[in-house]
């Protein structure tokens, strides 16, 4: 009895100890989110997001006065790939500029060196870097909204947030490994354009099969089509032109926005384990 009291009583003082811990924790989250997101905007990085915006409006209602017919249909076609186009490069130079520069300032090793382990210091920068995303996909699908039905505007604007909160995760993770402005965006930005057409790679690889002597090269295509994401899934314009996406397409974006983006942050947690205190 007396040793289950003593153990009782350790459990209730430690409750609280553990329960301040965790609240320490998500304070440090919320600052480190909130710092990137500051960092971000002395960048000049929403100014860019709203004058995005603007260009893709203006050009939106360009196009439709130009169009004799169907109007709403020629305004969607051409707002919406200029707008996920628009978004896409904003999230990337942002995230990559950011990252680089903690590196190149000394931030990085201030940030090591403090009480807050490597894991919950990127993962508060993956939540700003989220953050970030999603204010830009909502500000430049705002001329696509302006057009679409409701019900389909809807859908894209959650695929184009949930692809760029992918895209900032993997922009993040490269910037980290290489370290310099221009190869993380180069990178980033080949990354992206061949998981847009990784759709045409897959049907090469099964057309590959009836061929004896390109049969080698159908396991490291699905391979490819394993390791890389499906982002021609995403963020689909014919969506606002009236083939609605299904549930289940919907919930595998979500699924591979939230696998691919966790398999980009531990590869930069790996990597920032190796990053020098001094």
């Amino acid at each position: 009895m007396t040793g289950a009291a003593v153990m009782a009583a350790d459990d209730a003082a430690g409750t609280p100890a553990r329960a301040d811990q965790r609240s320490r924790g998500r304070r440090a989250l919320r600052t480190i989110a909130q710092d990137t997101l500051l960092e971000a905007q002395r960048g000049r990085w929403l100014w860019l997001a709203v004058c995005a915006a603007l260009v893709v409006g203006a050009c939106a209602g360009f196009a439709r006065s130009l169009a004799l017919t169907e109007a709403q249909e020629v305004t969607l076609a051409f707002a919406a790939p200029l707008a996920r186009l628009s978004a896409v490069l904003i999230v990337v130079l942002t995230t990559v500029a950011s990252v680089v520069r903690e590196g190149s300032e000394g931030t990085l090793l201030l940030a090591l060196a403090a009480p807050v382990s490597r894991a919950s210091w990127l993962l508060g920068k993956a939540l700003g870097f989220a953050l970030i995303a999603t204010l830009t996909g909502l500000l430049l699908a705002l001329p696509v909204l302006f057009a679409a039905e409701p019900a389909a505007g809807a859908a894209w604007t959650l695929s184009l947030v949930l692809e760029l909160i992918l895209l900032a995760s993997v922009a993040a993770a490269i910037a980290r490994v290489l370290g310099q402005i221009a190869p993380a965006v180069g990178a980033a930005l080949a990354f992206y354009a061949f998981a847009r057409v990784l759709h045409v790679v897959l049907l090469l690889g099964e057309r590959a099969q009836n061929y004896s002597e390109l049969q080698a090269l159908a396991p490291l295509v699905r391979a490819l089509g394993a390791a890389v994401p499906r982002l021609d899934l995403f963020t689909r314009t014919d969506w606002l032109l009236g083939a609605m996406p299904s549930v289940p397409a919907l919930a595998g974006i979500v699924l591979q926005s939230l696998l691919y983006s966790a398999l980009a942050l531990t590869a930069a947690v790996i990597d920032l384990r190796r990053a020098p205190l001094a």
